[in-house]
């Protein structure tokens, strides 16, 4: 659902900006997913200022282009070529000036660029209406009026509309929200103030014309409201642009001045209304009801509908159906520039029924989105006269006295409230006064009960969504605020990170992680035998075997015998996690260290028919712990390694000082020592410090940019010394609100390049959260890059 920002405005006011509105929306229910800034004409005219025409003199190379010299308020006037022929000294006109995007009416864009025009140069366009977007007119150049200030954008000059759309995510209980009106109830609500219903006259009797159409409803239970108006004498024609606007910013296409009422009041008032061409109507009578027969009927979007018998309702006339009831009028009553007098409807239709004959006919329309799930027997005499009134305003013509007929009264719905209970059940202590306050800002209507703790409430009927106390509960906690209500002990779950972490769920949480991405959790028996009996590890005093009676000191033992163990049975592919202790003995007494360590070998994935095998590598683990930095909400340092009694080569991961974790190819010796063929890597995350960077690192939601990003790629030549990791971090400390990705997609080493040097391509993603990110800022972080990769490392980079 849509919801223009300006238009909330005419019914309620408040100082939110749109941002805070989003927000205090969301909170109390109505989620909005995110604001579309619209303009009522592409974007804006920016860049498009008033200026003044000083010299005009015949181009030397064209018979029919000009040589102007503008004055647009900048220090010195711009030179602009124009093939204008009603062009002259002394006229205001209106400049686009270089960098200016406009979108003419003809379509596409038009981007104002520095050019030359027959040998010479022209610094902007002067431009005629339809190359700006607001007319058609292709006659010459806009003429302004004289006192127009030079400098001026142009969007004041055209007074030029623009609003703030929110997308709200509306759930389906709360069809009472699918308004404007109906949003704006919730604002007051949260703002404890009243709602600004538009002004709805009734008619003067005496200007009235008399109503030829009679109304029948003789099938209650389906239809028991039914409002008609006769209007004689409209004038069928576009709507005026503010109402097409409007109409344009929620994504409605405004249609003819008739139409867009209907939608208009709709979208404002939240009841569906439809008008017929009266002359249409055969017998000049109405008959709410389903068919005796199947039927087929052609719908306003030209489809040709069965209409099954005794099943779906239908609106019709002394002679057969007009429109599918709730759901889309026929071809056969359609408005259009020839009709002259218009019947109006405006009803209430059993909810259930609609939904059926919408889902049946996969008809999905404004009308039966609201009817579907109940719209509001008590606006449907106002949104009527509403209507009447634009109509008379837009399209002329005379009304007729209103018809509304009524077989059910719709009484609101009753709940006795028992303050105590709820208080206890919604875990704060509010007030009587507060929770009646409350209430009655939500429009419901609040009365003692049989003693001080009790409260009779009446519901107006369109809160469908309220029958019970649990859900007057609900009402009174989202007004007040959620985030208001404090959280509970130790005993309870919370989603405050300050609390206890639970360690043991957020471990499960990474080793699931990485069960998604092919790994396989093993659990090892900490012993080991004796051979590997250190001063600092701990031994067993009485150990049953010489094979299990030491505990192991770091995870590599154990691994590789589970390694040996898989190749023994040919399972070669191998992607190992386990969450494991290691134990220590030291002259202060003993500890115990936790890890979660991986384990690969052979292909990082299968072959199949579209890719070859892939061995594993330091990089597929190098992966791993790139979500390993997303999980747990920091940005690491990537170290190299240097070679070690574990490690043929490897890479440290550090948080600020702190490792984190470590990982690489292990040492051939030690994979021979369990005839294991092949490389084996292993990476080991020291747990308890992960832990404490993750209470340092709370994690933040950032939604996805709705704006490009741009890609580059620096090819470079790095002495041997420089670390791959040293280069990332330098790059991205260049422009950190920018450069969102550094990776590397190619690396060299050979006699091409000389000796102690090596090659790389690294591929930099730059993205602006705020604004499209334009190629004159991307190359400016470049151009900081090259500088610091040439003085600091001694890169030299291929530009």
């Amino acid at each position: 659902m849509h919801i223009s920002y300006n238009w909330l405005k005419k019914f309620i006011d408040f100082d939110w900006g749109p941002d805070e509105l989003s927000d205090r929306l969301t909170m109390s229910g109505l989620e909005v997913e995110g604001q579309v800034q619209f303009e009522s004409i592409p974007g804006g005219l920016r860049d498009v200022v008033v200026g003044e025409i000083l010299t005009c003199g015949k181009h030397p190379g064209a018979d029919k282009l000009s040589i102007c010299s503008v004055d647009i308020g900048f220090d010195e006037p711009l030179p602009i070529v124009c093939g204008a022929s009603n062009v002259a000294s002394g006229q205001k006109v209106v400049v686009a000036t270089v960098g200016a995007t406009l979108h003419p009416i003809a379509g596409g864009t038009l981007k104002i660029k520095k050019s030359k025009i027959r040998g010479e140069v022209s610094m902007g366009m002067i431009c005629a209406e339809d190359e700006l977007g607001i007319g058609v007119s292709h006659d010459g150049i806009i003429v302004l009026d004289p006192s127009t200030r030079v400098g001026t954008p142009a969007c004041e000059v055209f007074n030029l509309e623009k609003d703030t759309i929110l997308e709200i995510g509306l759930t389906p209980n709360r069809v009472d929200a699918a308004s404007h009106y109906g949003t704006a109830r919730e604002v007051a609500a949260l703002l404890g103030k009243k709602v600004q219903l538009p002004e709805v006259p009734e008619f003067d009797p005496s200007t009235q014309v008399s109503n030829p159409i009679a109304i029948d409803l003789p099938e209650p239970s389906r239809c028991d409201r039914y409002v008609g108006i006769y209007i004689a004498g409209v004038k069928v024609k576009p709507s005026p642009d503010w109402m097409q606007f409007r109409l344009k910013s929620i994504g409605l296409r405004p249609i003819n001045n008739i139409v867009d009422i209907t939608n208009y009041v709709l979208h404002e008032l939240g009841q569906p209304l439809h008008a017929f061409d009266a002359d249409r109507i055969r017998g000049n009578h109405i008959v709410v009801q389903t068919l005796n027969e199947d039927a087929n009927f052609t719908t306003l979007d030209g489809i040709e509908r069965s209409i099954l018998a005794h099943k779906d309702l239908m609106i019709c006339d002394g002679k057969g159906p007009l429109a599918v009831a709730g759901v889309m009028g026929g071809q056969n009553s359609e408005v259009d520039v020839t009709t002259r007098n218009i019947f109006l409807e405006s009803a209430y239709f059993e909810p259930s029924g609609i939904r059926k004959t919408a889902n049946r006919l996969n008809i999905n329309t404004d009308a039966s989105y609201r009817f579907e799930r109940g719209a509001d027997p008590h606006i449907t005499r106002i949104a009527a006269l509403r209507a009447t009134a634009m109509i008379l305003e837009l399209a002329g013509g005379t009304a007729s006295r209103i018809e509304d007929v009524q077989k059910d009264e719709h009484p609101w719905f009753e709940i006795e409230f028992d303050l105590s209970h709820a208080k206890r059940i919604m875990g704060i202590n509010l007030t009587k006064e507060k929770i009646v306050s409350i209430l009655t800002s939500l429009e419901i209507q609040v009365a003692e009960g049989v003693d001080k703790e009790k409260l009779m409430l009446l519901v107006p009927p369109y809160r469908v969504d309220v029958k019970r106390p649990q859900d007057i509960m609900e009402e009174i906690l989202r007004i007040y605020g959620y985030n208001k209500v404090p959280m509970p002990g130790s005993s309870s779950m919370s989603l405050n990170l300050t609390q206890k972490i639970d360690t043991s769920a957020l471990a499960q949480k990474y080793l699931d992680q990485l069960a998604t991405t092919g790994y396989n959790e093993i659990l090892s028996c900490p012993l080991i035998p004796e051979t590997f009996s250190k001063d600092t590890t701990v031994n067993l005093i009485n150990n049953l075997t010489s094979e299990m009676a030491v505990l192991r000191a770091d995870m590599v033992y154990t691994g590789l015998e589970t390694i040996e163990y898989n190749h023994r049975y040919k399972n070669f592919d191998l992607h190992l996690v386990e969450f494991a202790k290691t134990y220590h003995r030291s002259k202060d007494g003993y500890t115990e260290k936790e890890w979660i360590v991986l384990y690969l070998t052979g292909s990082a994935r299968p072959a199949n028919w579209q890719q070859k095998v892939s061995p594993a590598n330091i990089y597929t683990l190098t992966r791993e712990m790139e979500r390993l930095e997303s999980l747990f909400g920091f940005r690491g340092i990537f170290r190299e390694m240097e070679e070690n009694e574990t490690y043929v080569y490897g890479v440290e991961l550090l948080c600020g000082k702190t490792l984190i974790a470590r990982y690489g190819r292990l040492q051939n010796a030690l994979t021979a020592k369990r005839e294991i063929k092949g490389e084996v890597f292993m990476a080991e995350i020291d747990w308890e410090k992960l832990l404490k960077e993750y209470e340092k690192h709370q994690v933040k939601y950032i939604p996805p940019s709705k704006f490009p990003s741009i890609e580059r790629d620096i090819s470079m030549i790095v002495p041997d010394k420089v670390s791959y990791s040293s280069l990332v971090t330098a790059i991205r400390a260049c422009n950190p609100k920018l450069i969102r990705e550094v990776g590397i997609t190619d690396v060299y080493k050979g006699s091409r390049i000389g000796e102690g040097k090596k090659s790389y391509l690294v591929n930099i993603t730059l993205l602006d959260n705020d604004k499209t990110l334009t190629d004159k800022a991307a190359d400016k972080t470049m151009c900081r890059i090259f500088q610091m990769l040439e003085g600091d490392f001694g890169v030299e980079v291929r530009r």
